[in-house]
């Protein structure tokens, strides 16, 4: 007999299976995974197909035996493996390798137990996350409105008692958000993976779920491949999360589109849940399959088109110093958001225009003191004394950045403590100042849903930013920017205003994500764009610009010939777009590149 064998490791786009003969008396089945010999070494393996015969005529390889340690995959899981590899334009050992641990064949030693906290939310919400888990039990595919990560975590193990039963795969977009799941979630065996882990221990953990007939595992994208024969249900928290995509090494795998796969092919249940679906979720899972609280909390909205004109700073509206008064009067302590760093935004010169691009990435240097930063890639140069461009001497600093504004607040306010926080600052001498201006790093990796801090007003001040971006996700990211910051001032009980110069989108942003979403869907409709069309970008990893250039230029060639429809663009990289109903015949052709063609078949932007 003789077992097609996919080797576990990473292998270049355009290999496939290897064919190896089954010694004797060895109970080889599909699915099973075995030692073989490959080249010089030996490594781990899948089996994908048994036959009697080999194709081509030549003596083979005898594979070594089977992995004892480990679980057969079943014919759906090996299903969903080459389905994830085609979408990614991977190999399937590829794949393969960024599931399975290394180390299977080491000592087993038990997964590291995790510490209990108490989980509570207040009583009148209970009944609420208890009905949408019933409803959960009814649908295979939902969307569900959670206000933040710890309802979230109360409806997972909602679910997890209604289907005790059922493994339950949780994932979450960094690890210090599995941390806080993991340790909230109660009454279940839990499992956590976030890939800070030594390979023996994610070896531990794997074969312990898969071994498991129950369970919940918490994991980040590390985790998204770790199939269960019987999986009940995939949770896909903050599913709205630009860290569920994996973008800068293979397999460049999007958490949402990987978890639509396997339980397509697993008939699992998926349930994305967050503060606001994005137009991808929401196009796929269907408005009847939209869950949640019903109406969200009530919200000031400050048109600043009125405002700035007697206010004490642009960026400081007359509501905003009332209602900041107000609370700090009350012994309140007050939360800003500003989600830009620095003095200023941007750096211009006053004679011709130049933007001061960033010759990495493209993005745009802001003025931060003594140096410029880019805020896409984080190059930080010197500030330059002139204009690149024409040699003009008259550069001038544009916009605000949070430094800037907190010291207009500081000034405004004499008699209280104002701290600006962001990515990489410190914290100030006030323990507790009474106004803290921050950037999104608060929500990340300060704001705790399970014990949040006391604030009596939550202020957006720039609520408008996210829509001027130059990005098919604009409006998108200013629905779920803002409902994450509902978000946190529902965890801390707080009153909340949002500063903004579009005001009848902001009060529908706030008060009706979804028809918003559904707005920019067809506006998407309209213009070909995803979820109606399949984008992927594409470069050539050489040092010779002219060799990049051809490289390129071979593979646009081939695309065009095989999908006439498809619309490129040429520059660094190749921009390719076709309709949804020719994503096939793209694959295809991409799969037949070497990988030196670096490509993302699900950019974000």
């Amino acid at each position: 007999m003789i077992a097609e064998v996919y080797p576990i490791a990473r292998m270049p786009r355009t290999f496939g299976f290897f064919d190896y003969e089954i010694p004797e008396g060895v109970d080889v089945r599909v699915g099973s995974m075995v030692r073989i010999p490959f080249r010089t070494r030996e490594m781990s393996g899948v089996v994908s197909r048994l036959k009697d015969t080999g194709d081509r005529g030549i003596k083979l390889k005898r594979m070594i035996g089977l992995i004892p340690a480990a679980s057969i995959f079943s014919e759906s899981e090996l299903l969903a493996f080459k389905d994830v590899a085609r979408d990614t334009a991977q190999s399937v050992s590829t794949i393969l390798h960024a599931a399975i641990p290394t180390n299977l064949l080491a000592r087993r030693s038990k997964p590291k137990n995790v510490s209990k906290l108490q989980l509570t939310i207040p009583a009148n919400e209970a009944p609420v996350i208890t009905r949408i888990a019933t409803q959960l039990g009814m649908r295979s595919a939902a969307f569900v409105y959670m206000p933040d990560l710890r309802r979230s975590c109360v409806l997972v193990q909602a679910y997890a008692r209604e289907h005790p039963d059922e493994p339950i795969l949780v994932l979450v977009p960094n690890v210090r958000d599995a941390r806080l799941v993991s340790e909230r979630l109660s009454g279940n065996p839990t499992l956590v993976v976030t890939g800070e882990e030594s390979a023996l221990e994610r070896a531990c953990s794997w074969t312990t779920w898969r071994s498991s007939n129950s369970g919940i595992l918490v994991a980040t994208r590390t985790g998204a491949l770790w199939t269960h024969p019987r999986l009940g249900a995939i949770f896909v928290l903050r599913s709205g999360h630009q860290n569920h995509k994996q973008d800068d090494r293979n397999p460049r795998l999007d958490v949402r589109a990987t978890t639509r796969i396997l339980c397509t092919r697993l008939h699992a249940r998926l349930v994305f849940a967050d503060v606001a679906p994005s137009a991808e979720v929401l196009y796929r899972v269907g408005a009847e399959n939209l869950l949640g609280f019903g109406a969200a909390p009530a919200v000031r909205v400050a048109d600043m088109t009125v405002e700035r004109q007697n206010s004490p700073h642009p960026c400081i509206g007359q509501s905003a110093v009332l209602d900041i008064s107000q609370a700090l009067s009350e012994g309140k302590r007050v939360l800003c958001s500003y989600n830009a760093k620095g003095n200023a935004r941007r750096l211009r010169c006053s004679d011709c225009k130049y933007g001061f691009p960033c010759d990495r990435c493209g993005g745009l240097f802001v003025p931060d003191g003594q140096t410029v930063c880019c805020r896409r890639c984080g190059r930080v140069d010197p500030t330059p004394l002139s204009c690149p461009s024409c040699g003009g001497s008259k550069l001038v600093a544009r916009g605000y950045g949070n430094r800037a504004v907190a010291s207009a607040l500081q000034a405004i306010f004499p008699e209280t403590t104002v701290e600006c926080v962001e990515k990489g600052s410190l914290p100030g001498t006030a323990p507790r100042p009474d106004i803290l201006l921050a950037t999104r790093h608060y929500i990340e990796n300060i704001f705790d849903p399970f014990d949040p801090e006391a604030f009596g007003l939550v202020t957006e001040l720039d609520a408008d930013r996210p829509l001027y971006e130059p990005s098919t996700f604009a409006v998108e990211r200013a629905v779920i920017g803002s409902h994450e910051w509902m978000g946190v001032a529902n965890a801390c009980r707080a009153d909340v205003l949002f500063q903004t110069e579009a005001v009848e989108l902001t009060r529908e942003i706030l008060a009706h994500p979804e028809q918003v979403v559904a707005g920019d869907i067809e506006t998407r409709r309209s213009y070909g764009q995803p979820p109606f069309s399949r984008s992927v970008d594409a470069r050539y990893t050489s040092d010779e610009p002219l060799k990049r250039s051809q490289a390129l230029h071979i593979l646009a060639d081939q695309i065009r010939q095989a999908v006439p429809r498809a619309r490129l663009s040429e520059s660094e990289e190749l921009h390719i777009s076709v309709p949804l109903e020719d994503e096939a015949p793209l694959l295809d052709v991409l799969l037949r590149f070497d990988d030196r063609y670096i490509i993302d078949t699900r950019p974000i932007g």
